[in-house]
């Protein structure tokens, strides 16, 4: 029997039961043992198991037992411990705070002692350095003595030395009275070793001596004049340049046209050269120390607002004698960014790491001159585009030209307005996009003149064709007017795509001028944080007008309602073109009121032929058709967006043709009402007349596969109603025609 199973944490008494009984019951069988039954089985287990665990529980009562006897034996022996522990926790407590006691009272003690000792040594150490003090003082004459018979001499490494000697005097002289007074006397002494060697320094500087550039570096070094130094070698440097400079100009000035424009090319050319080789030249003389090896950009940053004549006002003055103006400021821009390119590689091959106030100094050296250049190149743009559109946009006589004209000077413009935008980058890096952006809404308007021009051209030429029905020059009136829709829809795509760059473009600005533009030198740099919020300010003016689909949005809102109204206005020209012959005829139609014969008053309606003038707008309509499916069979991409934004219909999965058919012919029943509601009297002969003319016009629109208006089929109602049944036919029908038919066939009211 396995005991210890009885002591583990998931002891389940039933399962042990059965699994003891399965290996006793598999025990008795491998025995041999001939069992009856079952019981037998379980009872013989139960007893045997039963036994054995009395026997367990005994042997547990007793190890309990014994194991309490002792226990409470012990319990006296640990009370005596714990008591005896307790005492010797007192005892001890008691010698601690002993102890605090003596360390505190040896520290209150010692506290003065340490006082005495230090106020000990602070008057030795007075008392050393007084006299150091007066060692000093008593050489200080000896070494006044031998500097001024070096100065006699002009010995420039004697008077450093003797000028060091005096420095190292006057810091042990501190305490001395007339301390500020020999400060002052070293001070005159360095004053006139920089008189002495500056002569010598400046030519020394000027041929580049690296020899004789480290020994003056080393005497200003040890009379703390380095600066000073650095100083002299920038405005040697800065005055040779300078002479370079104005050497460029004047061989520029005896170049032809075309070679001037160079000039600045050139002269950023000479000054990376010089740099490059001074800054070589500053890591020999200077020891590698790097504040002075970036001396040369340093003088650089100086160097170029403070060149005479400055850039601004040499580039003005050769922009007055040139007419391409745009052309020449794109070359200067394209030198400072070619010379910023150029000066950035050098800066990252040489691994110099500049400040970022000496990348924003020499940013603005390079780039800040131009800036008066941006801000005139908005209107300088607006001056030439107007030029441009002043030359192509020029009256045309004959309507297809007029129209012809248009689509070429649409495209033209476009690429014109491109071109600006490709000058605007490379001139303002885009910084003048937004100002240009808002000068060209003037430059769109005049192009919507010049469609304004042709379409009141078309009108004239329908007006002055008005007389010659169904002629070829009606149909050519046609062609011009869908063409000039296919203009119009080209100019507002090409507007659409146009805005969309301009977006892009702004977009692109926007994180030039928000980035950290402090890692190379850039004309982003050169914006104070007052005109970069006033630019950004500007760009989310411009970005808040975004362009939707279908909607006269974006940032010219007012042009796209001008095209809007020009894409309605030309589609009326469409259909009046189509109108015209409908009008004449139905100006012929000869009143229903001369029909009234008496021998007519009784005649059944089939009795009656549709009149000449019916007929012949049946004829008309049935001929459309045939002149409308060469032209909108299968419509180009342009012209079917722009009959889609002339009338809803025409966005519909049907043929153009079709949808223009039927609104010619709505457009007939309507005309045709507006002449039927304009008679003032109707006999029965005259309705039935009147009624067979519309029920014709029915059948011609019925053949086109269309229907009458619903006015015009509920006049025909009312002009075949009985005078008896008219009030009961009338129902359903507009109230207004009612009323106008009934007076019209005096037709007594019941009500």
């Amino acid at each position: 029997m396995d005991i210890s199973a009885l002591s583990e944490d998931k002891f389940d008494a039933v399962d042990w039961i059965n699994e003891n009984f399965k290996k006793y019951s598999e025990d008795n069988k491998s025995n041999n043992r001939n069992l009856d039954a079952d019981d037998k089985v379980a009872i013989e287990f139960i007893n045997s198991y039963v036994s054995k665990l009395q026997l367990y529980v005994q042997q547990v009562n007793y190890a309990v037992e014994e194991s309490s006897q002792q226990l409470v034996a012990n319990l006296p022996k640990i009370v005596k411990d714990v008591k005896s522990l307790h005492a010797d926790v007192r005892s001890l407590q008691g010698r601690m705070l002993e102890m605090r006691q003596e360390v505190a009272a040896v520290q209150e003690e010692t506290g003065e002692c340490m006082a005495t000792l230090e106020k000990l040594n602070s008057k030795q150490i007075k008392l050393q350095t007084a006299k150091e003090s007066l060692q000093e003082s008593d050489g200080w004459g000896n070494l006044l003595s031998q500097l001024e018979d070096s100065f006699e001499k002009n010995d420039l490494k004697s008077v450093c030395d003797k000028i060091s000697a005096l420095q190292k005097s006057l810091a042990a002289q501190e305490q001395l009275p007339g301390h500020e007074e020999r400060k002052s006397q070293v001070e005159d002494f360095k004053n006139r070793l920089e008189a002495l060697a500056s002569p010598s320094l400046v030519q020394c500087f000027a041929e580049g001596n690296v020899e004789q550039s480290q020994r003056y570096v080393n005497i200003f070094a040890a009379i703390q004049r380095k600066p000073q130094l650095l100083q002299y070698y920038s405005t040697v440097q800065k005055t040779a340049l300078q002479q370079q400079w104005k050497q460029t100009l004047e061989i520029q000035a005896t170049e032809t046209a075309g070679q001037q424009q160079h000039f600045l090319n050139l002269f950023y050319d000479q000054l990376l050269e010089n740099c490059q080789k001074q800054v070589k030249w500053c890591s020999q003389v200077f020891g590698g120390d790097e504040d002075a090896m970036q001396q040369p950009l340093r003088m650089l940053a100086e160097l170029l607002p403070a060149l005479q004549p400055s850039r601004d006002n040499h580039i003005l003055q050769l922009l007055k004698t040139c007419n391409e103006r745009l052309d020449l400021l794109q070359q200067f821009a394209q030198a400072n960014h070619s010379f910023v390119l150029q000066l950035n590689a050098y800066l990252e091959q040489s691994s110099i790491q500049l400040s970022d106030d000496l990348k924003q100094q020499l940013a603005h050296a390079i780039y800040e001159y131009f800036h008066k250049f941006i801000q005139q190149y908005p209107r300088l743009e607006e001056t030439h585009l107007s030029t441009q559109v002043d030359r192509v946009l020029v009256s045309q006589s004959h309507a297809s030209d007029a129209v012809r004209h248009l689509k070429d000077s649409t495209s033209k413009l476009f690429d014109w307005l491109h071109e600006a935008l490709q000058r605007c980058s490379n001139i303002t890096n885009d910084l003048a996009l937004c100002k240009l952006i808002n000068l060209l809404g003037g430059i769109f308007k005049r192009l919507l003149e010049q469609f304004s021009k042709t379409q009141r051209q078309l009108t004239l030429n329908i007006g002055s064709n008005s007389n010659q029905t169904n002629s070829d020059s009606n149909w050519s009136m046609l062609q011009y007017t869908l063409a000039l829709l296919e203009c119009l829809a080209d100019y507002h795509q090409k507007l659409q795509k146009f805005e969309k760059t301009l977006q892009e473009r702004l977009t692109q600005l926007k994180i030039k001028l928000e980035e950290n533009q402090r890692k190379n030198l850039n004309i982003y740099q050169t914006f104070d944080s007052g005109e970069r919020h006033r630019l950004l300010k500007s760009i989310e003016d411009l970005q808040q007008k975004r362009l939707e689909d279908n909607a006269t949005t974006g940032i010219f809102a007012n042009i796209y309602e001008s095209l809007k109204t020009f894409f309605s206005e030309t589609h009326d020209i469409t259909l009046n073109i189509l109108l015209q012959p409908l009008e004449s005829h139905l100006a012929e139609i000869q009143p229903p009121a001369q029909l009234q014969q008496g021998h007519m008053q009784d005649m059944p309606a089939f009795s009656f032929a549709p009149q000449e003038s019916i007929t012949q707008i049946g004829q008309y309509l049935l001929t459309l058709p045939q002149h409308l499916e060469p032209l909108l069979l299968s419509p180009s991409t342009l012209l079917k967006q722009a009959l889609e934004m002339c009338h809803i219909k025409y966005a519909q999965a049907i043929p153009s043709a079709d949808i223009l058919l039927s609104l010619v012919v709505a457009q007939c029943c309507v005309l045709y009402q507006s002449q039927i509601l304009q008679i003032k009297s109707l006999s029965n002969a005259s309705s039935k007349q009147l009624a067979v003319d519309i029920e014709y016009l029915s059948s011609v629109v019925e053949e086109l596969g269309l229907s009458l208006t619903t006015s015009l089929t509920q006049i025909l109602t009312l002009l075949k109603a009985s005078p008896e049944n008219y009030l009961s036919l009338s129902a359903g029908c507009e109230p207004r025609l009612v009323t106008a038919i009934r007076q019209m066939r005096n037709i007594i009211s019941t009500q």
